[in-house]
């Protein structure tokens, strides 16, 4: 509120032909004056109305005889009107310059004067509030009151009135909206009028605000018009100002009316419970550019708005298409609804003031004494944060889709429906690598192979390791370069006691032979657990050694922080040998009479052979080693994926131990000397690491798509799927949904201010957008889809299209009208 010494009061009262000037201000000073009212001013006002209405009407009348081609009268009505008004303004300031009045004046103007002194804003102004203004004079046109043409002034002077029924102390009830402003636009009935222009000239508004439009639209009745404008004005979130435009009358039973449709009116007193709700969400500035509107004022004043501004005279639509586009581009400058009118009114008196002649006195702006006056606020970072930032409902979906992703059940849920969505998607688009030869061959020791060894119980913990060493020897007949063993051989067998002897003669024929052995081990938080050199099996200077514990639905990759010389994963090591067998030259060959440890060595040459690479400029063994994408995830916690959506006979092809066995014929086995042989145990519940322990999880959805009578995978089934992705470079890298929770909320957030500057939203549009926006979800489904395939990157799908639509779709559902 300003300082009260700016601040007055200005009461006018008329007792038969005298007029009583009451100015008050600060605490209880006051100056009054008694001045004889002229008589004649009546006279040469109701001379100038009647010269203003028949210049107007004959201006429209030439309008519709130049398009009819009809002759009209040759009164010069413009002269007339510019006669009529130069009387009534010499006559009206003559009264207000009268010696009686002086005291006044001056108090005002030295006002002005005294804020230059004091610390206050350079756009501080002095504001007099006209009230209590009989009927009989409020018609008159106080706003061109000139003070400051007679003494000096620093500062401006604004005078407005208030109506009577307002007292000094009263302020406005309605709350601050925050935010971005929203202007509503009433369109009423627009017979003899068109609104293109009104429209047009919210335009620029559109960069520092939202504009909607209501109203009617041919082929609507009257009913619907009236409920439309009612839903539009409660809207929920509120307004900051709201703009009728139309012809409108003075009532004093129903405190004006509004011409919403041909033949349709409705009273102000009927959409007051609809104004009061507005008023409370925050509307507190309402612009009636139509005609005479003093009593709509008194009505909108009297339900506690802040400011309002009318047209005292029935008005021409193009005067008030021009008052409006100056009017607005003030408001666009950042200028306060006075100063704007100000402008508007002075492009009407300076610039067209020969096409519109006493159009510029007419609007009046009504406000409550201590209401600051409305003015779009520029956007600082506040605003724009206050913008970006979450409302409540999005809140609620945001945190719900971020703590569900943390969840890990969810995390497993997520992953299996959307890697089964990617085998149905790979199915329907025949999108399934044509290998010739899977790079696995899967010796599984099943049930039935079990039966046919005869096997007891006893011998499955551990497991008979003659019954494997038979396995190697087959696989060695069969020319396999490369054998991994799903089993860990960290204990002595005594059952059979020969159990360990006979692997071990195998172990040395197959390594004599050049076979590379993988053997099993346990990570543990400081050392790899796998086979005991001192059970006699094999040493360190013969095999590989990786281990096995790992993620079945991520892909085990050595730790950053730790040389893969001490811990290297299984799977990872395998494919290692497969592809270093065939990209890196004068690659050391197992043997028994090595002196060295035999996996330092392979690491160390495949080092030596990188470096080497390099330092020649030229493109190193990749699949080698991480692809640049892994790499760069790795570095943000990102870790590969096993891709279940591949069909297993594209990872592997499955043998029963059995058969290996009984039928060692090399024929029966063309493709194992081309692929890494895995031996492991099958998902029989008797299996595993320890007794009742299978190796094994649920199959992965995804699988289950392939092979739908499939009930477990064991683990050395992810294994050979870890294998297959090494080696063909298969490496599957996630997007973190909350990653693409983020994007979403961005991108919704985009898309909610376009929207909005969009608005308003027919029925139509309401429904383009929705399908807009799901369409735009099913569309990054499926570029996601690809992505997966073609890139090898997985972007979470589910969650961040909830957000990005629990944030949209809210936008089209509010009442927007047209």
């Amino acid at each position: 509120m300003k300082n009260s010494s700016y601040f007055f009061y200005l009461k006018i009262q008329k007792i038969e032909r005298v007029c009583l000037f009451e100015l008050s201000w600060g605490k209880g000073q006051k100056i009054t004056a008694e001045v004889d009212y002229p008589n004649h001013l009546n006279h040469f006002y109701q001379q100038w109305r009647d010269a203003y209405l028949d210049f107007y009407r004959s201006d429209e009348m030439q309008e519709q005889a130049i398009s009819a081609r009809i002759r009209v009268s040759n009164i010069d009505w413009r002269g007339a009107l510019v006669e009529a008004e130069a009387n009534l303004m010499y006559e009206f300031h003559e009264w207000l310059r009268s010696n009686e009045l002086h005291d006044i004046r001056f108090q005002i103007a030295h006002a002005s004067q005294e804020v230059l002194k004091t610390n206050s804003p350079t756009s501080e102004s002095v504001q007099v509030f006209l009230t209590d203004i009989p009927m009989e004079l409020e018609v008159y046109p106080w706003e061109t009151w000139l003070i400051d043409g007679e003494f000096p002034t620093t500062r401006p002077i604004q005078l407005i009135r208030k109506p009577s029924n307002v007292t000094a102390t009263q302020t406005t009830p309605s709350s601050q909206r925050q935010g971005r402003p929203r202007i509503l636009v009433i369109l009423g009935d627009d017979t003899g009028l068109n609104f293109q222009a009104e429209k047009e000239a919210v335009k620029p508004l559109l960069q520092i605000a939202d504009v909607e439009f209501v109203g009617w639209e041919p082929g609507q009745i009257g009913t619907q018009v009236i409920a439309q404008i009612n839903d539009a004005i409660t809207d929920e979130q509120g307004w900051d100002i709201l703009f009728f435009a139309g012809h409108s009358n003075e009532t004093e039973m129903t405190a004006g009316e509004l011409s919403i449709a041909p033949n349709v009116s409705i009273s102000m007193s009927e959409i007051s419970p609809q104004l009061s709700l507005a008023q409370q969400r925050g509307l507190n500035v309402a612009i009636f550019n139509s005609c005479t509107g003093l009593n709509i004022a008194q009505s909108l004043i009297d339900l506690g708005f802040g400011q309002v501004m009318v047209m005292r005279e029935p008005i021409h639509h193009r005067v008030i298409q021009e008052f409006l586009i100056k009017f607005l581009q003030g408001l666009g400058k950042y200028l306060d609804i006075y100063d704007s009118s100000m402008e508007a009114r002075q492009f009407l008196h300076q610039e067209k003031r020969y096409i519109y002649p006493s159009s510029y006195f007419l609007p009046s702006l009504f406000c409550q004494p201590g209401a600051k006056l409305y003015r779009i606020q520029p956007f600082r970072w506040k605003d724009y944060l206050y913008q970006i930032l979450p409302k409540p409902i999005e809140w609620a979906v945001l945190t719900a889709s971020c703590l569900l992703v943390t969840l890990p059940p969810v995390q497993d849920m997520l992953l299996n429906l959307r890697m089964v969505n990617q085998a149905v998607y790979r199915d329907i688009t025949a999108q399934i690598p044509k290998e010739e030869v899977p790079p696995v061959a899967l010796v599984e020791i099943d049930t039935e192979s079990i039966y046919r060894a005869r096997l007891p119980n006893s011998q499955l913990h551990p497991f008979n390791r003659s019954y494997i060493a038979k396995l190697l020897e087959n696989t060695n007949k069969l020319n396999a370069s490369i054998v991994g063993l799903d089993f860990i051989f960290d204990t002595p067998q005594t059952n059979p006691p020969s159990g360990d002897k006979d692997l071990g003669a195998a172990v040395q024929r197959a390594v004599d032979a050049n076979m590379w052995l993988i053997f099993g081990a346990v990570l543990q938080p400081n050392r790899e657990v796998g086979i005991n050199e001192a059970i006699g099996i094999t040493k360190w200077n013969w095999t590989l050694q990786g281990y096995l514990n790992a993620d079945p639905y991520r892909l085990e990759l050595p730790d950053p922080g730790r040389d893969c010389q001490n811990a290297c994963p299984f799977p990872y090591l395998i494919s290692l040998v497969q592809i270093a067998k065939q990209e890196v030259k004068e690659l050391p060959q197992p043997q028994t009479d090595r002196k060295t440890n035999f996996r330092t060595q392979f690491l160390d040459i495949l080092q030596q052979n990188r470096l080497e690479q390099k330092k020649l400029g030229q493109k190193s063994p990749n699949k080698a080693y991480l692809p640049k994408l892994l790499e760069l995830g790795s570095r943000f916690g990102l870790e590969a994926l096993v891709d279940y959506s591949l069909p297993p006979n594209q990872a592997y092809i499955k043998v029963p131990a059995w058969q290996l066995l009984e039928n060692p014929d090399i024929n029966e086995f063309p493709l194992i000397s081309k692929q890494v042989v895995l031996i492991g145990p099958s998902s029989d519940k008797r299996l595993g690491f320890a007794p009742g322990e299978p190796d094994r999880i649920p199959t992965p959805a995804a699988m289950s798509y392939w092979v739908p009578q499939k009930d477990w995978m064991t683990g050395t089934e992810s294994l050979a799927y870890m294998i297959h992705h090494f080696v063909t470079n298969r490496l599957l890298v996630p997007i973190p949904d909350i990653w693409m929770i983020g994007v979403a909320f961005i991108y919704s957030k985009i898309a909610v201010f376009s929207l909005k500057r969009r608005s308003p939203f027919s029925d139509r549009l309401r429904l383009q957008i929705m399908a807009s926006s799901l369409g735009a979800v099913i569309i990054n489904g499926i570029i996601g889809l690809q992505l997966y395939i073609s890139a090898g990157i997985v972007l979470p799908w589910l969650l961040p299209s909830i957000v990005f639509l629990a944030y949209v779709i809210p936008v089209t559902r509010r009442k927007n009208h047209v």
